[in-house]
Order: C-alpha cells, then structure tokens, then sequence
C-alpha cells in the first residue's frame, strides 16, 4: 500500500482494537464485523485520495423514484416467475453477483457461476439481488430467483408487528461509535439515524429467510461476495447451513472484509472460501481455519484464456481503468499515447461503472486519439488476447490478462497497493511517467506462475469441491 493508505489501514485496525468495537452489539447483532469495510474508504475519500467508486457497475443510472418503479416490478414479475416457493429442495441455494456480462450467445452471464452450472451434476436455485432497480436480460442462468421484494415483505412483517422492536435506547452504542468515529476520522458512517427501524427490518428480512431455506432446504449455500449479506450468512449458520464463498476479486492486507488479523474474527463469515489459487490462501489473515480456505481456480477465466487461444496479438497497449482512479489513469492514456518513442496502439477498456458517465468525467478522453471501450460488446478478455502489453492500477483484472502473457505495467497511484505481490516478485513493473513505459517497453518476457495465482482444472476443481461439501457430513464452523 502507499504510505497513506497504510496509514490509514493500520488506524482503523489500530482504533477498532483499542475501542473495542467487535463487542458492540445491539439485540445480539455484532454491528463493527459489518461497518469496518466502509471505515477506510470513507476515510480515503475524505482524504482525496481516491474518488468515489460508481454505483451502477453495468446499467445506466436511474432516478431515485425509476430506481424504486424497477424494483417494485421486479418484485411482481417474482409472484409467477422468479419465485423460491416454485422450487422444489436443491442441493444448494446460490447467492450470485449482479453484475452480469454479455457473452457472445446474447446472454448475460454471471461469470462466477454460470460455468460452473453448464457442467453441473448438482440441483441449485439462484438468488439475484438487483442492480440500479433493474436485472440484466436475457440471463443465462437457469433456476433464478430475484431478491427484490424481500424488503417490501419485511416493511409488511414489520408494520403489523410480526416480530421483535427495538427500543431507540438500545441505539445508544450506534450513536456513540458514530460520533467517536467522526471526531476521530472526520467522517460520518451515517448509520445511527434510523438505526432501530432498520434492525427490526433485518430480524423480518431474517424470518423471510429462514422459511425459504426451510422450503428449499439446500444442503450448501453459496455466496459471491458475503461481506453486505451478513443477515443471509447468520440465517444460514442458525439453520445449521454450511457457507461457501466463491472468491470474486483482489483480496489484501487493506481489504477489511477479509483480513482480521490477530485475534479479530467475524461471526457471519462463510464457513468457506473457495479461492482462485494458492495465492489467496496466505495474502491475508482469514477468520475461518487455514483448511478450510480452498483453492481451485477461476472456471470463467480459464475458459476464456482457452476460448481466445488462437487470436493474434499485435502491438498495443491496453489500459485497465477503475472508477476510483479513473481520473488519473485516463490522462495518463493520453500521455502515453502522445509519447514520441511509443509506437503501440492504445485502447482504453472503462470499467462497466463507467460506461454511462465517463465523457462527462473525463471529457478529455472524448477526443483522444484511441479507441475507448465503453460497452460490454468488447469482450475484456479478447482484448486482452489482442495486446502485448497491459497498463492497470488496483483492478482484479490485471491479475487476469497475465494469463495471457502480457508484459504488464502498474501506474503508481491510489489503488496500486493491491498489485505490489506482482511488483515485488519481478512479474510487473511501477511506472509513474510516460517516458518510464517508454523505456521500459520490450525490456523483457513475463515471468508470471500462473498455476499459483490460478489453479488449473478450475471448473471440475470447483463441482468436486462443491459436490463434497454439500455432503451430510460436515457441519458449519462454530
């Protein structure tokens, strides 16, 4: 990490011990193991370190009231269709990621788990949360159930008194942490006002539930990205459900979703985590045991490096951009494509919460002289097949296009802590300046072990893993 940003990690690991903040708890709820993510970001941002990440990571901006519309349809297209009571048991209750990608049959996949369903020999329902008050369509996956009306339920469960209140006292420790963080960080977690209504919609959500694993009774859950679903994590763990957590991005020392050092731990945590290589297994200190941090790849990755096999690469120089460092990332593009002894082609790859916004925020890119990718009908992966050399700063996705034997380059800036492993072992190299790339460019061959980062076999490692796990003999971590 930069100095500042460990800086700031360090703090919030630093002030969450001394305070005592894992004992905080309202109605036996453990409140810190949900909010310390928030904390750093916040803190950064305040900081002007980094920008504020994008909302919308694959659909266009909605109106607050288009956003509320969406979602109220959604909730009624659920009645005949997307409904959980229209299953049957399962062998296991996937919680998958909204955010979808175009593949070339027309489909929006969820890349984390559709490949894993087409060889599947396991019963699932897929749970899908949505994404700006609106879902990808056509969805490739099968068995698909939409979350949305889960809150309505509860506002209902709640306002007919179906279930425990919580008297505003009780919300007194939320105050409290609120205003000692905002003396102590200079920001507002904005998490007190409300407080009481919103856990006595949780307990509700909880209820909800709970009668549909009851009626679906999965043998595993599964989840893409726990760290927000923890009332879905502790309904699992109550009904003697194992979690299993597929890995979906850069896990580090400054991602608090993931890493409690020492001691800390977190009780809605997965029982657990499947991760993409023996990498992932030691980049951070887990809250679950060592054996139960399981590596065996990434399906969608290793099918798309098999997919694109065959593509020729010519010289250019693709850019992998992020909302958060957006700004300068972009004018560093321009740089590199103004420089004299640069002759590679640039293309300039938004990331999808970009897509809707990026030439009003960066009205720079606008007429630059490159190709800028602002859709999902340039598949990343075929472009990474077709570059030589790739440019990024803290997206997973540079990970990725390793895979594809390209020379490989982090811009030093907020963000790029989460590739120093890459740095440090010779695999990439930091660049700040247009004229380092340029000296830099074709001074030698990648050196990446791809196996270590990404175990190979992925999809029929993950259907083994999961078919074993869903067997009756095991049981959740305690």
């Amino acid at each position: 990490m930069s100095e500042d940003e460990t800086t700031i990690v360090e703090d919030v690991l630093s002030y969450e011990e001394a305070e005592r903040l894992f004992d905080v708890e309202v109605r036996g709820v453990p409140l810190w193991e949900r909010w310390r993510t928030t904390l750093p970001r916040l803190v950064k941002q305040h900081q002007n370190i980094i920008d504020e990440p994008h909302r919308y990571p694959s659909a266009p901006p909605t109106s607050r009231w288009r956003g509320y519309f969406g979602i109220l349809r959604s909730a009624l297209a659920n009645v005949p269709t997307y409904n959980p009571w229209t299953f049957e048991e399962r062998d296991l209750l996937v919680w998958g990621h909204s955010r979808r990608k175009k593949q070339d049959d027309g489909y929006w996949w969820d890349i984390y788990t559709d490949p894993i369903y087409e060889y599947a020999d396991f019963s699932y329902v897929h749970f899908e949360q949505e994404l700006g008050g609106d879902h990808l369509q056509p969805a490739k996956t099968a068995n698909l159930f939409y979350t949305d009306e889960i809150p309505t339920y509860a506002r209902v469960l709640r306002k007919f008194g179906n279930g425990p209140t919580v008297d505003r006292r009780e919300v007194e420790p939320v105050r409290a942490l609120e205003r000692n963080i905002r003396a102590d960080f200079g920001v507002n977690l904005a998490v007190s006002d409300g407080f009481a209504r919103h856990l006595e919609i949780e307990f509700a959500i909880r209820r909800i539930y709970q009668s549909y694993l009851q009626h679906i009774d999965p043998n595993i859950a599964v989840v893409v990205v726990s760290y927000g679903k923890e009332p879905f994590v502790q309904t699992c763990k109550d009904e003697g459900i194992p979690v299993v957590e597929l890995q979906h991005g850069v896990i580090h020392e400054g991602h608090l979703g993931y890493h409690f050092p020492g001691e800390r731990t977190k009780v809605a945590f997965p029982d657990y985590l499947l991760v993409w290589g023996e990498f992932w297994k030691d980049c951070v200190e887990y809250p679950i045991p060592d054996e139960r941090v399981l590596s065996v790849g990434y399906p969608y990755l290793e099918q798309s490096v098999e997919k694109y096999d065959d593509i020729p690469a010519t010289d250019q120089i693709l850019f992998v951009s992020q909302g958060t460092i957006g700004e300068q990332l972009s004018k560093f593009a321009l740089a590199v494509d103004e420089h004299p002894d640069i002759d590679h082609e640039v293309v300039y790859k938004l990331h999808p919460g970009e897509y809707y916004q990026w030439q009003e925020e960066y009205p720079w890119l606008a007429n630059a002289d490159f190709e800028v990718v602002d859709d999902s009908d340039r598949d990343l992966y075929r472009l990474f097949a077709e570059s030589t050399v790739q440019v990024g700063a803290g997206s997973t996705a540079v990970y990725e296009g390793l895979c594809f034997d390209l020379d490989t380059y982090v811009y030093d800036c907020p963000e790029s802590f989460k590739l120093a492993p890459l740095v440090e072992e010779g695999t990439a190299e930091k660049i700040s300046t247009a004229d380092e790339l340029a000296s830099l460019l074709g001074s030698g061959a990648v050196t990446f072990d791809r196996e270590y980062y990404f175990e190979p076999d992925a999809t029929a490692n993950v259907r083994r893993t999961l078919r074993e796990l869903s067997s009756d003999n095991i049981s959740p971590s305690e």
